[in-house]
């Protein structure tokens, strides 16, 4: 029979067991944000062992306890903190952890161990008379801890017995992903998970994301790494592994020649576990991506890390977001930059990088020619610095994409970046949200934007262009055949500044999605657009989400879409179409035979217009999704989709979260897609019912999601 420890002994969760069971042979085991604790890593660890989990009947146990070595008997061994306690003793008197069920001394199988039960939560032992914990209030375990109850062991392929759950054979285990995201895993689950690694040689990539791991669960880990040769992909994003969780993973990369990619973002890791994984890096030979944001490495550990990157020959990608470096740690990084040959994308975004540091980068991307990706937003870069940055670019051939969002660059930092696109011709993305860019700003970049033939992506959010800035934009748009995606959100443009760029759009032969969220776009607004709609051809998705748009203006993009051949994606969210806008596009979806994305949240929708939409969708064969969250649809609403949900077979995706139906509704919707096989998804986040109904609904239709 395996080994199994005490807690095991003690804990059983058939819901976690069924899960795993259901899951079968599937390679992925999805088991986040469910609030698994340490005992329960004992049962996903011997499913990474293999071994079939099950219950275990309470004459066994008595055998078990009854077995006990003379030692045991005299004394038992807390599971916590590892005191012998005395035999007469049911709580540990170090840390009060409730003494291993096993280890109770037991007559006979009718007879409780003790008239006391051991909480959960808070280990407090209670009286067997209360039901709820006298200490933290948690309800007592269901059965109470009498030796009636069935808790589980892991069975051997060649054991048998009388118990009927004990008929399943252990299977090797077939899982490549594990993801335990969000639970409530400490440094014990850790260990049992970290024990099973080192047998197990199957799992590729598994996620521990925000949990409760800290150092000493991630140094169990760290000594499972040493020995797996099969993981992959480790992330521990929010774990507080601190420093001395670092040091322990660094010590591992050093002997593991088989991990790729390591999350360790937001652990509060300072310049020591910097310092330590900086030096691993020099020695390892496999880690392509290392996530490192939001924490303190600072410029002593950049100093480590860029002393790393010299040596290293296969880190593909570096995140050091957030990580309070400033110029004096940018300087020791641009100087390996000079050097190394394999970082492709470096974070450096949210830290103190003034436009010093900025020429130091400058002066690293004139020699360097393997970094494709270079993210400075949110530092203190000035037009200084964007001169640097400029007269770099005229120079390099291999930057893809260049990030400097929240920096105060403005108007003068943008003319040299414009000279720099009339000669570069390989920078793809180009981020300049909220750089205190004005029209002039705007029509020094529109001047480069004529000459430039690499250029893809431009995204100006949260600047202020007015009218005059929108017509330059509209004569480089004439000029220009590459880009390909605009984002204006948050500008201001308003009905004026949409009509001076409409000449542009309509003419232009290369742009496929446009931005135009929150600029107080009205009805005449649309109707420029409905120009572009007519006559571009290459547009494929339009978002102008959370403007003044009415139903009039929904009237005019509705005539355009009954003739448009190639958008695919519209996003009027935030709009105050009512139901007279929904009719009128209900009226697209009956001709129209390219949308295949319509987002009406938020459109003040009521029954009639979802009515308008329903009785179009019976009919329709392109639309794939439909978002109808918070709108002000009731019963009647939701019996209309549930009648097109009966005929429609095309609608993957149906959103009509925080309406004000209530269980009728759902009901209505739930029958429905007994007759429909292609919905994929039905979003019900809000709805009017309790968590119980909620729980009910998914049980019958798992595309039903709450």
């Amino acid at each position: 029979m395996a080994t199994i420890t005490a807690a095991a002994e003690q804990y059983y969760n058939p819901e976690l067991v069924k899960l795993i069971d259901e899951n079968g042979t599937k390679p992925e085991l999805a088991l986040q944000h469910m609030g698994l604790t340490d005992n329960d890593m004992i049962i996903v660890a011997n499913t990474l062992r293999g071994n079939k989990v099950v219950k275990k009947n309470s004459r066994q146990i008595l055998t078990s306890a009854s077995t006990l070595s003379s030692n045991e008997k005299e004394e038992w061994t807390c599971e916590r903190c590892t005191l012998l306690n005395n035999v007469s003793t049911n709580i540990c008197e170090a840390c009060s952890l409730s003494r291993p069920l096993s280890r109770l001394n037991i007559t006979n199988c009718d007879t409780p161990a003790s008239t006391e039960w051991g909480c959960e939560q808070c280990t407090l032992l209670n009286k067997a008379s209360v039901t709820i914990c006298d200490a933290c209030a948690a309800s007592r375990p269901s059965p109470p801890p009498s030796f009636n109850v069935s808790v589980f062991e892991t069975k051997d392929q060649s054991q048998s017995d009388d118990d009927e759950s004990n008929h399943a054979q252990d299977k090797p285990s077939v899982l490549t992903t594990l993801d335990l995201c969000w639970n409530a895993i400490g440094p014990i689950g850790a260990q049992n998970l970290a024990e099973a690694l080192k047998s197990n040689n199957t799992l590729t990539t598994l996620n521990l994301d925000l949990n409760h791991v800290g150092p000493t669960g991630t140094q169990y880990l760290a000594d499972a790494l040493k020995i797996n040769k099969t993981l992959t992909d480790l992330s521990l994003f929010s774990n507080q592994i601190k420093s001395d969780g670092a040091i322990q993973l660094a010590n591992a990369l050093r002997h593991n020649q088989t991990l790729l990619t390591l999350n360790l973002g937001e652990n509060g890791i300072d310049g020591s576990g910097g310092e330590h994984l900086g030096d691993a890096l020099g020695n390892n030979k496999s880690l392509i991506t290392l996530n490192l944001r939001n924490n303190r490495i600072g410029d002593i550990g950049l100093q480590h890390l860029a002393a790393g990157l010299r040596n290293n020959k296969k880190l593909t990608t570096l995140d050091l977001e957030s990580n309070r470096i400033h110029d004096e740690g940018i300087q020791d990084l641009a100087n390996a930059l000079r050097s190394n040959q394999t970082l492709r994308i470096l974070n450096l975004g949210g830290n103190g990088i003034t436009s010093t540091g900025a020429q130091y980068l400058a002066a690293a991307l004139e020699t360097n020619k393997t970094l494709r990706t270079l993210k400075l937003n949110g530092n203190g870069i000035q037009m200084k610095g964007a001169h640097y940055l400029a007269a770099a670019l005229k120079n390099n051939n291999t930057l893809l994409e260049l990030d400097l969002a929240a920096n105060h660059i403005e108007d003068e930092g943008i003319k040299p970046l414009s000279y720099a696109l009339r000669n570069n011709h390989t920078l793809v993305t180009l981020t300049l949200e909220v750089t205190q860019i004005t029209d002039d700003g705007v029509r020094y970049l529109a001047d480069g934007l004529c000459y430039n033939k690499g250029l893809q992506e431009l995204n100006l959010v949260y600047n202020t262009i007015t009218k005059d800035g929108a017509e330059h934009l509209s004569n480089a748009l004439t000029h220009n055949n590459t880009l390909f995606t605009l984002n204006l959100s948050h500008t201001g443009l308003g009905d004026d500044g949409m009509r001076a760029l409409a000449d542009g759009l309509e003419r232009s032969k290369s742009l496929a999605t446009l931005h135009m969220e929150y600029n107080t776009i009205k009805t005449e607004g649309a109707k420029a657009l409905t120009g572009v709609l007519r006559k571009n051809n290459t547009l494929t998705t339009l978002n102008i989400a959370s403007n003044d748009i009415g139903a009039d203006g929904t009237e005019h993009i509705a005539d355009a879409l009954k003739k448009n051949k190639t958008l695919t994606t519209l996003n009027l969210s935030g709009n105050q179409i009512g139901d007279s806008g929904a009719q009128q596009l209900s009226d697209v979806l009956k001709k129209n035979n390219t949308l295949t994305t319509l987002n009406l949240a938020a459109c003040k929708i009521e029954d009639s217009g979802v009515e308008y939409l329903a009785n179009a969708l019976q009919n329709n064969r392109i639309l794939a999704t439909l978002n109808l969250s918070s709108n002000k649809f009731k019963e009647d609403g939701a019996k209309h989709l549930a009648n097109a949900l009966r005929n429609n077979e095309t609608l993957k995706i149906l959103d009509i979260s925080r309406n004000t139906f209530d269980q009728s509704g759902v009901q209505e919707l739930v029958d429905s897609l007994r007759h429909n096989t292609t919905i994929e998804k039905l979003l019900l986040n809000g709805s009017n019912i309790s968590s119980s109904t909620q729980t009910g609904f998914h049980l019958q239709d798992k595309r039903i999601q709450f």
